[in-house]
This record gives structure tokens, sequence and C-alpha cells, in this order.
């Protein structure tokens, strides 16, 4: 009798910078969580500090070995240095990296955001609004399954589990009682700080729920301007963001997944572009009537205290139904799918 086949063992390569903040590894964590619904093994390689700034990852888990480059990391040793599929997300990895880690993995995926650069990859992810094959018929190789589109978007769970319930809360007569600031776990340049101010001078009277992470430069004083303020509220290394999330009238947030996050559940959005990655889809959401935009930090004093005063119930409910149809946060699912199949025509 044969032995019993291993289960699938997935390595990801993605990491968490300060300047980078930590999406890239929580949309991977996503993924990991629909890869091991199927009985899939995985393992994290990060660049030193991914996880002090994304605590989610070792709560998750999973293994974490130590990247020191984009191709040059440890895998467990029980995997024997090799691993069924390997899976990056990451800027700074190149074609050239892709086609060394087959020397560990015969199955490669990327999850990638902007249709620039090449790969070397069995399987490519790439969840912005408008992409379309022609995008990467010179930059994969023939034959790459390619995932494309809002609904490839690796999301956690709970927003689609949500979904329902919260689309079925909004209406044209929602009032603005209660805003969400989600700037990233990272909070560049302690951007979350500066729009609770703005918030407060504009809107006295909402309640403003804060997400950060424990390393967030605008933590310590929102938590000082917190105790003297009940309606507002600062919530760090959240674990329910769906449910933060599906409470607010309105979020103001980053670009990017959590974007994306908010679409599967209608929550009206202010989305401020927070790097060059970014603008492509704040700008398809703001065409698609989903979602008010804000071009740069720098112009958040001018433009969030306008579009605040602005705001009306109802376009507050347009820009709910028009975010609901952008995405279904079931990605994860299906990347899960995909990659699995083609590890098992490998084996």
């Amino acid at each position: 009798m044969p032995p019993p086949a291993l289960p699938p063992r997935i390595l990801v390569r993605a990491d968490a910078r300060p300047e980078l903040g930590g999406g890239h590894i929580m949309r991977c964590l996503s993924l990991a969580g629909a890869l091991g619904a199927h009985g899939a093994e995985i393992a994290f390689a990060c660049a030193p500090g991914s996880a002090d700034l994304v605590p989610a990852l070792s709560r998750s888990g999973h293994s974490i070995m130590a990247a020191r480059s984009a191709a040059d990391f440890d895998l467990p040793k029980a995997w024997n240095r090799r691993a069924g599929a390997i899976v990056v997300d990451l800027y700074s990895s190149t074609r050239a990296d892709e086609s060394r880690m087959r020397r560990i993995a015969p199955v490669i995926a990327v999850l990638e955001d902007l249709p620039e650069r090449a790969h070397d990859c069995d399987l490519l992810v790439d969840q912005g609004f408008d992409r379309s094959p022609a995008d990467y018929a010179r930059r994969v190789p023939p034959g790459t399954t390619l995932l494309l589109g809002a609904n490839m978007a690796p999301l956690r769970p709970d927003f689609a589990r949500l979904r329902t319930a919260s689309l079925a809360r909004r209406g044209t007569g929602t009032v603005l009682s209660r805003v969400l600031v989600s700037m990233g776990l990272t909070d560049v340049g302690g951007i979350s700080g500066d729009i609770v101010a703005l918030l407060r001078d504009s809107l006295p009277t909402v309640t403003i729920d804060v997400i950060l992470g424990p390393r967030a430069p605008s933590l310590p004083g929102l938590l000082q301007a917190a105790e003297s303020d009940p309606k507002l509220n600062i919530l760090v290394d959240v674990e329910h963001m769906a449910e933060c999330a599906m409470g607010a009238d309105l979020a103001i947030g980053a670009g990017g997944g959590s974007a994306l996050e908010r679409c599967v559940l209608g929550v009206p959005s202010i989305v401020v572009v927070l790097a060059e990655n970014q603008r492509p889809a704040a700008r398809a959401m703001a065409a698609a009537g989903a979602a008010l935009t804000i071009e740069t930090p720098e112009a958040l004093t001018d433009e969030l205290p306008r579009l605040l005063r602005d705001v009306s119930p109802q376009q507050l409910a347009e820009l709910s139904a028009n975010a609901a149809r952008l995405c279904d946060g079931r990605g994860a699912g299906r990347i899960a799918e995909a990659l699995l199949g083609l590890i098992a025509q490998r084996d």
C-alpha cells in the first residue's frame, strides 16, 4: 500500500515594512486561510520585523521563516527544501527571482497590483478593477493562469459572510453618525491623527472609530485625545475588522485591499491615495460612483472638510450601492482552488 499523500506545502513570500504597510501580508493571510481549509500546510518567509508590524501573522499559527532577500529565504526543516508552490507578493521581486524559486517549487504564483513587471509564474492574480489578459500578454509565460479583477481579491472571509447584513442596514435615510478611520496598520506619516483632527472639527457630533496597528505613529496622541472624548474610539490590532466596518455610515481609508473590503460590505468611502499603486483603483472606484477620492495626503486639509460638509444621505446610499457591485469578497477561495489545481497537475 502506498504511503498517504502529504498535504500540499505552500510557502508565502511577503513582507511588511513601515513605509510599505501590512496589506501584502494581510491579503496573503486571507489566501492562506482558504488554502488551509483545503488541507494545505502554509509557511511564511518574511523580512525581519514583519510579524511585529502585523501581529495577525504571529497569531495565525503558520511557521514564519527568515527572508534575507526576495529569493533568499528559509523553509521549514521538515519540508526538506521543497515546496509544492511558492506564492510571491513582493514589489521587490523580479522575474529572475521567481526563476530561482523554481529550484524549490514546481509552481510559482504571483500577487500583482500593476501590470508593469514581467514574471516567471504559473498563476498571476491582479485585483485591479479593469485588468484584462492583454495587460500581461508579454509579461508572463504562455499558458499562465490569470485571475483578474476585483472579485479575485483575497479578502478575509468575514466580509463575504457579513455582506448581506451590512447591505440591509443601508438606505436613502442613512444619517451620518459613525465614521470609521482605517489608514492601514502602519499609519504612514501619522496620517490617521491628521484625519481625526479634521473630522472632529468638521463633524463634532459624530462617533469616530480609529483602527491602528500597535506601532502606528498616531497611536499615542489619539489615545490621549480619547481620554477626554467619549466619541473617539481607538482600536488597536483589530481582529474583527468586518464587524467594525459594517457599523460605519462612512469610512475614510487607504486604497488597496481595504478599499475592496469596504466595497464588499457596501460601506460608503472616502479613499485617500497614499501610494502610486493605489491611484488606479481609487480612480476606478470614483469613476464607478463607488467612492469619493482624495488624490494625495497633502490635499487632506482642503478636500476632506469639503467632502464631509457636502455629503448627504442620498449620496451615502448611492456610494453604498455602487461599491457593493464591484466586489463580492470571495476571491481567496477562487485563488486557492486554482493554485491547488496547478499543484495537483505537477505532482
